[in-house]
């Protein structure tokens, strides 16, 4: 409806992308896990910024406790019970008729990995569990596909793009899978504010679209903020030779789909 040259001449004007950049990102095909707090920020921004192919996979229903944080949904969305992909993916063909976004309702799991991420520039991590987020890992390990992982808890977010054989995965960072399983806290009992998903995302998304515009600028060390007490961080995290993933090539969250 719109040319290519109108909608995205604001972001084509920032000498960090050009016509080039975005002609890359028109290409791109990135798939996302998770439409949540961080889903819902990444899905617009990833839309909005041009990206050829957005693929959207969650399992949830929009619910009244979602509305402060999550976006992409209404008060209809959360009476009706909808399904956040699918609402997430009709909301977004509104702002831009042409995008090539779909919604899958499905609970992402190391069974059906290999039938929703193969294809794909880039995964998304838009989850609130740390299990999904090793199966991702696993999966983009062994495949040698990026993908940046994102995390948000009260007032605490962080963020790290994975580039599988040039920099270390999650694995590297949080070694002790069954120990971060067991202790990880829930927003659902220690809250969360409505800006920090907003803002992770936000970082994850400007990652994501250096990544799939091969910028030299790609950040890949940890980053991690307190918005609430103003402090960040950034930790050069190094790739473990005896790591279990990337080190020795273990991928044991993928063992339930053989």
């Amino acid at each position: 409806m719109f040319p290519a040259s109108q909608r995205y001449d604001r972001q084509i004007r920032f000498p960090g992308l050009g016509e080039e950049g975005q002609a890359r990102l028109g290409q791109a095909k990135v798939v996302q896990v998770g439409c949540g707090g961080l889903g819902s920020t990444l899905a617009q921004c990833m839309v909005r910024a041009g990206v050829g192919r957005l693929t959207i996979i969650d399992s949830d229903a929009a619910d009244i406790t979602n509305l402060h944080r999550q976006f992409l949904f209404d008060e209809e969305d959360a009476e009706k019970k909808a399904p956040k992909a699918l609402a997430a993916a009709k909301l977004l063909k509104k702002a831009d008729s042409d995008a090539k976004v779909s919604g899958i309702v499905a609970e992402f799991s190391a069974v059906n990995a290999g039938d929703f991420l193969p294809g794909n520039d880039l995964v998304l991590d838009g989850t609130d569990n740390m299990e999904t987020r090793y199966i991702i890992n696993d999966w983009c390990v062994k495949h040698d596909i990026p993908w940046i992982y994102g995390g948000v808890l009260g007032a605490t977010g962080m963020i790290m793009v994975v580039l599988p054989g040039k920099g270390p995965c999650i694995r590297c960072l949080y070694p002790d899978a069954e120990l971060i399983g067991k202790n990880a806290p829930s927003a659902e009992h220690a809250g969360i504010i409505n800006t920090l998903p907003a803002f992770i995302a936000s970082l994850q998304a400007t990652e994501a679209i250096k990544l799939l515009i091969n910028s030299p600028d790609l950040i890949q060390d940890l980053r991690i903020a307190d918005l609430w007490s103003g402090d960040y961080q950034r930790i050069s995290v190094n790739r473990d030779p005896q790591c279990p993933c990337c080190g020795k090539r273990r991928f044991r969250f993928l063992e339930s789909a053989s």
